[in-house]
């Protein structure tokens, strides 16, 4: 009831503000944008909301803390202590004045407690659970949200990140977790992922990121583009990555923490006349929100983004004034009409990436806050497949062709107005083991030999460039093969790297491993691990030495116990680089009894008895020993 009504007052505000500012004179002191159902809105200004000659509220008509509402700032004190002054300051002056506030943001790798740090995983969870809680009790009715924030790899990913869930199948699953916490809590609220380099850089990352989220059915409904990449971006270029970006995603989309940083007041105001209009006049774009506009309190260099310097309109401040008096500003459409959300609709596939033949569940979930469902019809690749009118919205998706598989949800209220999702997923041809068997465990795993596949699906390399030279294989996809140890090897490796293999185990029970790999540098890693319904359960952690200086010609056995048991048939192992810089040639794995006893040798079972080993029962007659703790043991030591 908070929510609506606060929406309902949202949306009197701005009907209110709209004719009050076409009554006044165009002056310097008329907000700026007219705009019923997008903003143009600004961030707090070193910690104050008012700044110079003109309030807050007679330029912008949208506000987002800088640093005020980020969880470090409000709970870095203590786990017991919550800092809400500055926040409340941001949030009191949006309710006040009838725009909308952004709360920046729940979840980040930078500006959290330090507190957290030297908590459990579990505790991490908790405390994640008890920072949202405090936020929804404080601000029941938040209409924006950056629910993560920069989490694109090399940026600032939460080390908390395993808390929610780690990596996990889709490479997101933290990601995802943080999204339906705070839709549990605010399912109304608009839930955004905000990041930088959007435009450049590391566009790929960011679209890879965010349509996974997608997806995976996350309720994710707008995508943050910090834009502070665009300062020296020519405007062929920037509108070709902006499309790009959106015709990947087809979702809403906010220009988050725009700026130009200069002091070069002509390529400023050219980079303004350029971008923002492009921007603003874009219908699924929901809102820009200018990351400052004081000269010398803004983050970049001196500060030199502001708009003002000494209370005076920089030429690209003069220029946005009156261009968002031009009917173009004034009329442009967005997909939030009064800057609210009424829809919710997540369209989820039950995998991201699927091998031909598969039936991948899709589900939809919709709800409306003020209109009433009528139906969802679900379309798979252009073509009607389903109309449904009451939840649940399943349907099971054949994957016939290889490719891409699109899906788009419509869901249509009583009086016909439309709501568009899309998600989908990859069709990929089916794994095979490489050279066409399995391996067979208790035996070798050749690095080299990962399953034949494509990329995301039996492997995993930073870059599509083969550095090895050895052309072993042509379908490696940019896995780098070397020689060493007397064969070949994979090389060149980089964190995050993952290679896997198709084995047949034969006895279930505790392995031992010996893996044989080299370094020439110091801090090298990798883990061996057993993937289980699309999720990697680790099975050993292995750290490799510096086996000679700046070469990598020396290998070095290294050895130790699997922390499981391996089942016995049919599964997939993953080798995943934790640690760069190191050459692994192969891993043996030995098969030990269950950590009591281990492997059978060459005796006589003659007492009578009947053990366990190795997951097979060792009856009399059978050739063969116990050995427990390390001891060869009689026979009637039995278990």
């Amino acid at each position: 009831m908070i929510t609506k009504l606060f929406r309902q007052t949202l949306r009197q505000g701005r009907k209110a503000l709209l004719v009050a500012a076409l009554l006044l004179p165009l002056t310097g002191h008329a907000q700026l944008s007219t705009n019923a159902d997008k903003f143009l809105g600004n961030i707090t200004t070193s910690y104050s909301v008012d700044w110079g000659n003109e309030p807050f509220y007679t330029l912008w008509n949208q506000i987002t803390p800088e640093n005020e509402s980020k969880w470090g700032s409000i709970q870095g004190y203590s786990r017991q202590y919550y800092n809400w002054g500055g926040c409340d300051n941001a949030y009191n002056y949006a309710k006040e004045h009838g725009f909308p506030f952004k709360f920046h943001c729940l979840i980040w790798g930078a500006q959290y407690p330090d507190w957290v740090n030297s908590l459990s995983p579990d505790e991490q969870y908790k405390a994640i659970e008890e920072w949202m809680d405090a936020v929804k009790e404080r601000y029941p009715d938040l209409p924006l949200i950056d629910v993560v924030n920069e989490a694109i790899t090399g940026h600032q990913p939460a080390p908390y990140k395993a808390a929610l869930g780690g990596d996990g199948v889709t490479g997101y699953d933290w990601i995802i977790k943080a999204f339906e916490m705070a839709h549990e809590r605010w399912p109304n609220a608009i839930l955004i992922y905000n990041d930088y380099n959007t435009f450049r850089w590391q566009k790929k990352e960011f679209i890879d990121l965010v349509r996974a989220l997608r997806d995976a059915g996350a309720p994710i409904d707008a995508y943050g583009c910090q834009s502070h990449d665009l300062t020296d971006m020519e405007l062929t270029e920037f509108k070709s990555a902006m499309t790009e970006i959106q015709n990947a995603l087809k979702m809403p989309m906010y220009s988050t923490e725009y700026d130009i940083g200069t002091s070069d007041d002509n390529l400023q105001l050219q980079r303004y006349k350029e971008q923002i209009p492009y921007m603003w006049e874009a219908d699924y774009c929901a809102g820009v929100t200018l990351w400052g506009y004081i000269y010398g309190h803004t983050w970049t260099t001196d500060g030199n983004s502001g708009l003002i310097r000494n209370g005076v309109d920089r030429p690209a401040m003069e220029w946005l004034r009156g261009y968002m008096q031009t009917t173009e500003a004034k009329t442009a459409k967005s997909p939030f009409p009064a800057m609210v959300k009424e829809a919710s609709v997540y369209v989820g596939a039950a995998t991201l990436k699927a091998e031909v033949g598969d039936v991948v569940p899709v589900t939809v979930r919709a709800s409306l806050e003020t209109k009433t469902l009528d139906h969802v019809d679900l379309y798979v690749n252009g073509s009607l497949v389903k109309t449904s009118t009451e939840a649940p919205f399943v349907y099971d998706c054949s994957a016939e062709q290889l490719g891409r598989c699109d899906i788009k949800a419509v869901v249509v209220a009583t009086d016909g107005t439309q709501y568009e999702r899309y998600g989908g997923f990859d069709v990929l041809n089916r794994r095979i083991p490489y050279g066409g068997s399995r391996a067979t465990l208790p035996g070798t795993l050749q690095m080299e030999k990962f399953d034949t596949g494509v990329e995301g699906q039996t492997y995993h390399d930073t870059d599509s460039k083969d550095e090895g030279g050895t052309y072993y294989r042509s379908d490696n996809g940019g896995v780098d093969i070397v020689t060493g140890n007397g064969g070949y090897a994979i090389g060149y490796t980089a964190a995050g790297e993952w290679l896997e293999y198709s084995v047949h185990i034969e006895k279930a029970g505790t392995y031992t491993f010996k893996a044989y790999a080299s370094s020439g540098t110091n801090g090298s890693g990798f883990s061996l691990g057993i993937v289980r319904n699309g999720l990697v359960e680790t099975l050993c952690q292995v750290d490799v030495p510096q086996t000679a200086n700046n070469n990598w010609d020396n290998y070095r056995m290294l050895e130790g116990t699997l922390s499981a048991d391996l089942p016995a048939g049919d599964h997939v192992l993953r080798l995943t680089i934790t640690a760069p810089y190191c050459n692994i040639d192969k891993v043996q794995f030995d098969c030990v009894y269950d950590g009591i006893e281990a492997a059978v040798a060459d005796a006589q079972n003659t007492d009578g008895d009947t053990y366990n080993v190795c997951g097979m029962k060792v009856g009399p007659g059978y050739k063969g020993i116990v050995i427990k703790n390390g001891k060869k043991m009689l026979n009637r030591d039995k278990r």
